[in-house]
């Protein structure tokens, strides 16, 4: 199932979020113009590698490899879920606590893949023609924003669980639009990423995706979401009628 679209009544401009999607973009298109070898030493540069977190170096790239896609289908597929996901949480918790989530739930992400790595992984074996080869998978630089969108999955499930989605769907052969309330379409993704994730410690199958980054990112939006929710604000709203009469207008929540 892809998400296409929320029915909901649009408030602000999410600023926030379409700064994230034009700089995500804005950093991919220029590295993709300067040619392959140079976006091949910016992922080595920026791109998060396991291996020097846990030896204290190079901590920021926690940060910069949020802002790094391995393709234009991995690019375009994040986006996506950031412009159909990100309005409603900024709508809801406002645009500094948006970021606050965003690069808290990425954050977590990163330490969640760190952690299971360093528990589980195996030596990923590579044949040539001249013989075979083991790469670490602790010294693979790590790159996306789906850790950090994962939580803004999590905030949307806690905050916004009922807002329907046009979700795009196969029915057999036949492609179809049906909606359905986030809170549906987010647990399936969650037990699809639980799925995929248990699927690869427990076989040693490798794809490419760091489906704990996401489980981790998911968590640390449910987890964060309650806090950063904005309160209704108790105003008490005065009214004076026709006779000059006071009246004072108790919001409830």
């Amino acid at each position: 199932m892809i998400p296409i679209g929320e029915i909901r009544r649009k408030k602000k401009v999410p600023i926030m979020t379409w700064m994230l999607i034009i700089v995500n973009v804005a950093i991919f298109v220029y590295c993709l113009l300067k040619g392959p070898a140079y976006y091949g030493g910016i992922i080595q540069k920026y791109g998060m590698v396991p291996y020097d977190i846990l030896c204290g170096r190079r901590l920021h790239t926690i940060i910069t490899s949020m802002f790094l896609h391995g393709g234009l289908l991995h690019l375009i597929g994040n986006m996506m879920f950031l412009l159909i996901f990100g309005p409603g949480v900024e709508s809801r918790i406002g645009r500094t606590r948006f970021m606050e989530l965003y690069l808290g739930s990425g954050i977590v992400a990163s330490f969640a893949h760190i952690v299971i790595l360093l528990l589980f992984s195996e030596p990923i074996i590579v044949y040539g023609p001249f013989g075979y080869s083991e790469i670490d998978p602790l010294k693979i630089p790590c790159i996306g924003a789906s850790g950090a969108i994962s939580g803004l999955l999590g905030a949307y499930m806690v905050l916004l669980p009922n807002v329907l989605l046009d979700v795009l769907t196969m029915i057999g052969p036949i492609p179809m639009i049906i909606r359905i309330p986030a809170a549906v379409f987010i647990f399936f993704w969650f037990l699809y990423q639980l799925y995929m994730g248990t699927v690869s410690i427990s076989f040693g199958f490798y794809s490419g995706v760091a489906f704990w980054a996401h489980i981790g990112g998911f968590i640390a939006g449910l987890v964060m979401a309650p806090s950063l929710g904005k309160e209704v604000r108790r105003k008490r709203r005065v009214r004076v009628d026709y006779a000059g009469r006071i009246w004072y207008e108790v919001p409830v929540k």
